[in-house]
């Protein structure tokens, strides 16, 4: 579930996800990188491997929020492979296997475990459009989110906008917030009484 998450907070595509490798997790600074030369997975007539990604503007720094950051060390602390999220014996993860056996389960239903649908027919590269979407709900201006999608903005606009160290800021500040506001409250303490 975490790339699940990951995917949602970052809005990185499905080849960027699997290929990300521990090397270009900074989590010290709170940031993840897609790398030129080695940041997406790529599958060609069955075969795996890692190659650029998408287009030059794909390549990025994308800044996590903390929950994310945490998260992520967990998955790293977990096993020592150099890619983040793979199989158990560090091997890449195949779109077509994660797919039925992984995200149609939880996003569709499961008979087997009594789970009902999320979004039925939802596929992954919708947490990509949910994320653009949660991008301007939080009123980030559209360089930014250009930006950390790994878009270019057309004519002028992609000229002469540029991002800022606070619009970073304000795009980490409000996804942690929006995580926040669907974690269920903490229980009350129990108090207990003792016999005088």
């Amino acid at each position: 579930m975490q790339h699940h998450f990951t995917a949602a907070y970052t809005g990185m595509r499905w080849g960027e996800l699997t290929g990300l490798a521990r090397a270009n997790t900074h989590l010290g600074d709170g940031l993840i990188q897609v790398h030129p030369e080695v940041g997406a997975l790529h599958e060609v007539q069955g075969h795996l491997y890692l190659g650029p990604p998408k287009t030059a503007n794909s390549v990025r720094d994308i800044h996590l929020p903390p929950f994310l950051t945490a998260l992520l060390r967990e998955v790293l602390d977990s096993h020592d492979h150099d890619i983040v999220f793979c199989g158990a014996r560090g091997a890449f993860l195949r779109r077509s296997s994660m797919s039925r056996r992984v995200w149609g389960p939880v996003v569709n239903g499961n008979a087997r475990a009594h789970t009902g649908p999320v979004i039925e027919g939802m596929h992954l590269h919708d947490l990509r459009h949910t994320h653009k979407t949660w991008l301007i709900e939080d009123g980030i201006p559209e360089v930014a989110q250009a930006k950390r999608l790994g878009h270019r903005l057309p004519g002028v606009r992609g000229i002469y906008s540029h991002v800022t160290p606070a619009m970073r800021q304000r795009i980490t500040e409000a996804l942690q917030d929006r995580w926040l506001s669907t974690q269920p409250a903490p229980a009350a303490p129990v108090r207990h009484l003792h016999a005088a």
